[in-house]
């Protein structure tokens, strides 16, 4: 729903040829109605703590998982609220507001997003952290972490919880630049010691980096050294065809199933180098040397 409602949004109004296509008739108009179905969805699934599930509000406890009956799959009795799910949802109400600010429920809105920044801000964990429920694990998490608050209105460059996360993930750096987790940090719920030892590049994977670098480059990482050893990283990493190589597992659900999402390799880099390039432009290109200079 979250994503749906954002990708519409985009190419309504950053798509030239969907405009000239709407405007041409040879694509049929978006109501402001759909929006307004699709947000009153949104906010009627925001549970109680502040924060979204998957696909339907929290309707139990806790404690329910001492009678999960699986031998498989963890945290499953009820569907709980979580980070990305949260971050997902403010992104796309912000996105709503933004083009439709007049909307009657405005201020109810501005109320769903405070209350979700506040659930992101709670559940961060006392070193910096987001556990990554549904991908491979803790840049993930921190993505989708920095992502919600900067969206709610924190600044990337005051905001403790962010400035918290970004200390967090400079600290994972690896010596060659990149950041890697394997499976083993959903199921211990720490982040990987030896990082994607058996599947990646001495620690380090592409997947992993290009999350750390969305989450650093959202937060205005000002150590713009990391940022370029990352992009580094990535760029050395693309083979002659322009793919990225497949490494480890990067999907998870249910904290103890792993899945491969090939496109992951290939989205996220894109999608880090570009957002890098956008916000640190040329700064990318000196030297730690040049930069002290």
């Amino acid at each position: 729903q979250q994503s749906i409602i954002k990708s519409v949004l985009a190419l309504l109004y950053k798509c030239k040829a969907v405009k000239e296509g709407i405007d041409n008739g040879l694509l049929p108009p978006f109501s402001k109605k759909r929006f307004d179905d699709a947000i009153h969805v949104l906010l009627t699934l925001q549970n109680e703590d502040g924060g979204w599930a998957t696909y339907e509000n929290n309707r139990g406890f806790g404690w329910y998982e001492q009678l999960n009956p699986s031998e498989v799959f963890g945290d499953i009795m009820i569907d709980y609220s979580y980070v990305e799910c949260t971050s997902a949802s403010l992104t796309a109400l912000v996105e709503f507001l933004h083009h439709f600010p007049k909307t009657p429920r405005a201020s109810e809105i501005k109320t769903s997003i405070n209350r979700g920044r506040i659930f992101i801000r709670r559940i961060q964990r006392m070193d910096g952290s987001w556990y990554g429920s549904w991908a491979c694990c803790f840049c993930y998490g921190c993505w989708f972490g920095i992502e919600g608050l900067v969206a709610a209105g924190e600044s990337p460059l005051s905001s403790q919880a962010i400035t918290k996360c970004v200390r967090y993930l400079l600290r994972h750096q690896r010596a060659n630049g990149g950041w890697g987790e394997d499976f083993t940090s959903c199921y211990d719920k720490s982040y990987a010691k030896e990082g994607m030892a058996r599947y990646g590049d001495e620690g380090s994977g592409v997947v992993s980096t290009a999350w750390a670098l969305l989450a650093l480059s959202a937060a205005k990482c000002r150590d713009v050294e990391a940022i370029r050893r990352g992009v580094q990283y990535l760029m050395s990493k693309q083979l002659p065809s322009g793919d990225f190589p497949q490494e480890g597992i990067a999907g998870v659900f249910n904290r103890a199933c792993g899945i491969t999402y090939t496109a992951y390799r290939n989205v996220f880099p894109m999608w880090a180098l570009g957002r890098c390039a956008n916000v640190y432009g040329d700064q990318l290109l000196l030297s730690k040397a040049a930069s002290n200079n």
